[in-house]
């Protein structure tokens, strides 16, 4: 199969491609750039799918069996373990001027991504008692994952650990009704990066609300919205246009819903997570 996109003409297979079970290639099916063409996808779909029908069964088929080797991409890894609490996360820049659709921080990109955390990271997440009033702060290396194994705050600026310069998040328990327990999440984010490969700053808060149910020990209520200024320090032709270097972006983080698109989608720093969180 890796071997078969061979005839697409490139050696950057990004995408979407037909290829046959024998491994002939088709034909590329997405097309357009920056803006993607809808119906010359269809039409480059219609065309693959004459070509396959087209072709005498016996070539269609693959005559061996599939072997790790051939994959494209290395087999993800198993799902999360039992009591882990995902969230779903979303990310976009605001409008600014001498934006184009080029350009990557354009509005019309909204970043998708999965933020999952452990029963004990959750129940870290809670002042020790549940009075109201009682506040602590959100374990460190809670936040530093978030800042930098979730896509939307990957986008913020920090790549590296010594690029976080401000991250306290504070959780308050603003009521108690029965077995629920009401926060409150508010805190200043902030990051700086000057490498070869990153050079941008970003500063902004976080605001949150979360209901933990202490019957279920679990959150039956978790949304966080931060909104923040980036700066970048230095416009790369392959990815900016203008020359506005100041945006502003604002992402949204909820409990994924009970359904298999969102609780299936893993973090997209799956490989860092820590071994508490993956089910082996």
């Amino acid at each position: 199969m890796k071997s078969s996109l061979g005839d697409g003409g490139n050696n950057i297979h990004q995408g979407v491609y037909a290829v046959t079970p024998s491994g002939r290639f088709l034909g590329k099916i997405d097309t357009g750039w920056p803006t993607y063409d809808a119906a010359g996808s269809l039409r480059n779909l219609r065309v693959a799918v004459d070509k396959y029908r087209e072709m005498p069964k016996s070539e269609r088929i693959g005559r061996r069996v599939m072997k790790e080797s051939d994959r494209s991409m290395a087999k993800a890894e198993e799902l999360a373990q039992a009591g882990v609490l995902k969230m779903r996360t979303t990310a976009r820049h605001y409008a600014f001027p001498e934006m184009e659709l080029f350009d990557q921080r354009h509005p019309e990109y909204a970043k998708l991504d999965a933020f999952w955390l452990s029963p004990s990271e959750q129940q870290s997440m809670l002042p020790s008692t549940h009075k109201k009033g009682e506040r602590c702060y959100l374990a460190d290396s809670l936040v530093e994952r978030m800042l930098l194994h979730c896509q939307p705050m990957e986008g913020f600026g920090a790549w590296w650990k010594e690029h976080i310069q401000k991250q306290k998040l504070e959780v308050e328990v603003s009521k108690v009704k029965g077995s629920q327990v009401f926060l409150k999440f508010s805190g200043e984010l902030a990051m700086s990066a000057d490498s070869q490969w990153n050079k941008s700053d970003y500063s902004g808060r976080l605001l949150g609300v979360g209901v933990w149910d202490e019957k279920l020990k679990a959150f039956t209520r978790l949304e966080w919205v931060t909104l923040g200024m980036r700066e970048l320090k230095e416009l790369k032709s392959n990815m900016h246009r203008g020359g506005t270097k100041e945006t502003m972006i604002a992402s949204y983080m909820r409990l994924a819903r009970n359904v298999k698109e969102e609780q299936g989608l893993k973090p997209h720093h799956w490989e860092h997570y820590p071994s508490s969180i993956k089910r082996r």
